[in-house]
């Protein structure tokens, strides 16, 4: 891009070394990565720019397809979470709280947000919306986004609700799987899958579409829980239907996707418009992301197994694992050779 494009938008933060520069705005969440002194654009940075942390160790939920499983462990410890912002905050503009349950129920929530904000490491999360307090929406005021799990149950609409009311950027999260590709086909040619019928007649909206940030479509991966429902894989004809309508949504909001799932869409379908293009990535485990278990181990993805993939910070930095592992080397070199290939075979 060129230097006069980047001067018009406005960051806030900044990291730059002989190779690359990262400028990020820690208000509107716009970041921009840019190769300098005659480099490309970088494959993988010094340090995540986005870190995916796993703040709770056990979910009362039992969701049939929660990724994560449904074993018990402890959840992160606060030092932890505060000592892995320390060490990451000059690079890392944003992280993804989440885990085995809903973080707004981890007991030191409100200390995470703010230490989180303080160090301009913007904080976000996906919760269930089960028992979402005042307090918990008032915290996240200091959220560069929360996301909500569509169950499509009362307290799903509930914390949509109290979260736009609160003026928090609002986005729903749905798993684009064979069970939901008629619900994420309506949202992509305009209908509203939210409405209240009552006697056949629409008589409104579960919540204002209007406010509604984004729907993000994640693919559904027969991993934790969900390996006992691999039916639930979508088919290849459902995959094209899905790439064909994607880039042209007709819905009042915008949509978005995990790069797991641009991996299958990009195989059949382009981006329409220069923006999207330069909006969407193929994987970026190991190379711009990462996940932390809530005990500690660095590992490329939250869908990796934890024995093959995973390094202990107990007695390593986080900058020593990212750079020098084995399991990260690895991992990049299968995204070298094919960047839209899943390393674990997803």
């Amino acid at each position: 891009m060129e230097k006069k494009v980047v001067m018009r938008l406005k960051f806030n933060k900044k990291f730059s070394n002989d190779s690359y520069e990262l400028f990020f705005n820690t208000k509107t969440g716009v970041e921009l990565l840019r190769g300098i002194n005659g480099k490309p654009d970088p494959f993988w940075l010094e340090l995540p720019s986005l870190l995916d942390i796993g703040i709770m160790g056990e979910c009362k939920n039992k969701c049939r397809i929660c990724y994560q499983g449904h074993e018990k462990e402890d959840h992160m410890k606060l030092q932890d979470f505060k000592r892995i912002i320390n060490e990451v905050k000059g690079h890392t503009n944003q992280v993804a709280l989440g885990g085995r349950g809903d973080p707004n129920h981890h007991p030191h929530f409100k200390e995470i947000i703010k230490h989180a904000a303080i160090n301009k490491v913007v904080p976000n999360y996906t919760t269930s919306g089960i028992n979402l307090t005042s307090d918990q929406i008032d915290i996240s005021k200091k959220c560069g986004a929360v996301a909500v799990s569509d169950y499509n149950q009362k307290f799903t609409y509930k914390a949509i609700n109290n979260l736009i009311n609160a003026n928090i950027k609002t986005n729903i999260h749905l798993v684009f799987s064979q069970e939901s590709y008629n619900r994420c086909l309506r949202i992509l040619y305009g209908y509203n899958p939210w409405k209240i019928q009552k006697y056949q007649e629409n008589i409104g909206s579960k919540f204002d579409l209007s406010k509604l940030n984004a729907v993000v479509f994640l693919l559904f991966k027969p991993q934790g829980a969900s390996k006992l429902f691999p039916e639930l894989t979508p088919t290849r004809l459902q995959m094209i239907s899905f790439s064909e309508r994607v880039f042209e949504p007709q819905c009042e909001f915008k949509v978005g996707m995990d790069s797991c799932l641009v991996n299958y869409v990009t195989s059949y379908s382009e981006p329409k418009t220069p923006l999207q293009a330069m909006c969407i990535d193929t994987c970026e485990a190991a190379r711009m992301s990462a996940y932390i278990t809530p005990d500690m181990k660095l590992m490329p993805c939250s869908f990796a197994d934890k024995k093959t993939w995973s390094v202990s910070l107990h007695e390593r930095t986080i900058e020593d694992v990212w750079k020098n592992s084995k399991p990260f080397k690895r991992f990049r070199e299968i995204l070298t050779a094919v960047p839209n290939k899943c390393p674990l075979g997803f």
